[in-house]
């Protein structure tokens, strides 16, 4: 077998000393016959939702779960058998707690020397911590005495238990057993069903349901909300310098870029994730997807009903002149060869104050402050070579039915996502 150098190096640069946690349900077969497939389903569910924050809380990476089985990645072995620890005393009390609850865990920790990949780890440390595993009991905790060497004097009971043979190992692994019901308890803090391993192909799934919510936000923002708040006085133009400007439209986007930036940097540095935040997340996906179904069908389907379909319900009580061309020129005066104060952006919108007409051309006067106004043409008047081009539009905003349905329609989509969507470890 031929191999390139480079793979090679990249590969011995990717060997790290690791401690592998494997954590077994006992007799889980048992279980599903039992129980029944749902019934079972859940209770290994529950299994997990206990187990998920011991680990986080122990500085552990759940590399994969296999079932009722669950794979650990820990830096510090002393971290990986705290773990274990407080695995066994969480299902402890959970059993005490719930006579229906019959859950025992076996695990078995490994320390050596393992190809650590992102969301994956490979080698022989992988398969004696399995062996290892495979050889407890229910309510025991098995370790290799390469792992117990590198834990502190006198802190864990540690006893000799049986040697492994694995099979293709020219000498045997001695294990030891971690009396574990003689430690002090580790579960403080600890909250059942409050986080989920996050895996990477996991964090660009979440990410994709935030842009898609956000982006609902922001059409909402757009079409609606802006207007509702400049027709009554109000204003989230503070958040960035817009001293001149009266709408919020630079200051949205530059919200939505930070709020996406900001969590793009979060996913990136989490292995797990609130289970109650992942449910809001999905909800706003459900919300995004079908809002623009609703509004794609909307715009490109001719209804029967359009008299009281785009019958309005909302009116406001001011005009409002917004923007149609990029680059439009914000004047101190209603004249071309007045200062430009700005060159305005497509679908900024200002408060209307006035019209006036010079030499055959239509310019509106804005509110820019309180105290401040300003000049926008109407439109480019033809000339040789350059077409007449409308630069703006005046309008009253209009709240219609169909804009109510979207947003019931949406709504309903966030309950259907918030209930339904869901992102479970591989």
């Amino acid at each position: 077998m031929f191999t390139d150098k480079s793979t090679v190096d990249v590969i011995n640069k990717s060997r790290k000393l690791v401690t592998i946690l494997f954590s077994d349900i006992e007799e889980s077969t048992r279980h599903w016959e039992r129980r029944g497939d749902v019934e079972a389903r859940i209770l290994i569910n529950r299994h997990n939702q206990l187990l998920f924050p011991v680990i986080k809380k122990f500085k552990g990476k759940i590399i994969k779960t296999l079932g009722d089985s669950i794979m650990a990645a820990f830096n510090e072995p002393e971290n990986a058998v705290k773990a274990a620890i407080a695995i066994q005393q969480v299902l402890l009390k959970e059993r005490e707690k719930d006579q229906y609850f019959s859950l025992r865990a076996r695990i078995g920790i490994h320390t050596g020397k393992g190809i650590v990949e992102e969301d994956d780890i490979f080698g022989d440390v992988v398969n004696v911590a399995a062996k290892v595993e495979a050889e407890a009991e229910g309510n025991q905790i098995l370790l290799t005495t390469s792992t117990s060497a590198r834990l502190p004097n006198n802190i864990y009971k540690i006893n000799e238990h049986d040697s492994l043979k694995p099979k293709g190992k020219r000498k045997p692994i001695q294990m030891l057993s971690c009396e574990w019901q003689e430690h002090t308890a580790l579960t403080s803090g600890l909250k059942p069903d409050s986080l989920m391993p996050l895996l990477k192909r996991q964090k660009f799934e979440i990410l994709t349901y935030i842009i898609v919510g956000l982006l609902a936000l922001f059409y909402i923002y757009h079409q609606y909300l802006r207007y509702i708040l400049a027709d009554n006085n109000l204003s989230l133009a503070g958040l960035v310098n817009v001293d001149y400007m009266p709408s919020d439209y630079p200051a949205f986007i530059a919200l939505i870029l930070m709020l996406c930036a900001g969590f793009f940097i979060y996913l990136l540095k989490i292995d797990f994730i609130s289970r109650s935040f992942l449910k809001v997340t999905s909800g706003l996906f459900g919300f995004g997807l079908v809002f623009f179904i609703f509004h794609a069908f909307n715009n490109n389907v001719e209804l029967p009903f359009n008299k009281r379909w785009y019958e309005s319900i909302y009116q406001s009580d001011q005009l409002f002149v917004e923007i149609l061309v990029d680059s439009t020129p914000l004047k101190e005066q209603p004249n071309n060869k007045a200062r430009t104060i700005d060159k305005l952006p497509k679908g900024e919108f200002f408060l209307y104050k006035s019209t006036s007409r010079i030499n055959d051309m239509r310019w509106d006067e804005v509110s820019i402050s309180d105290k401040k106004s300003a000049w926008i043409a109407r439109r480019i008047a033809p000339a040789f070579g350059v077409a007449e081009q409308q630069l703006t539009i005046t309008q009253k905003f209009k709240f219609h039915y169909y804009d109510l349905y979207g947003l019931l329609l949406g709504l309903a989509g966030f309950f259907w996502g918030f209930m339904s969507f869901s992102i479970k470890p591989n």
